[in-house]
């Protein structure tokens, strides 16, 4: 039997496994996620947006 999820508790769901394997989740992954799910922004866009915010960043 397949249970109907809204976006919301999908991603949550997945946020919660990410971060039980030990990956650090922010609240603008969420968000970004969230823009992605809802159709706001274009994977490519998303992608673009990402690699804007890291460039320069020393880890």
């Amino acid at each position: 039997m397949q249970k109907n999820f809204s976006p919301e508790i999908a991603l949550e769901s997945s946020l919660a496994s990410n971060k039980m394997e030990g990956f650090h989740v922010t609240e603008q992954t969420r968000r970004d996620c969230l823009r992605l799910m809802d159709g706001k922004v274009s994977f490519e866009e998303l992608v673009r947006e990402i690699s804007s915010r890291t460039a320069g960043k020393v880890e």
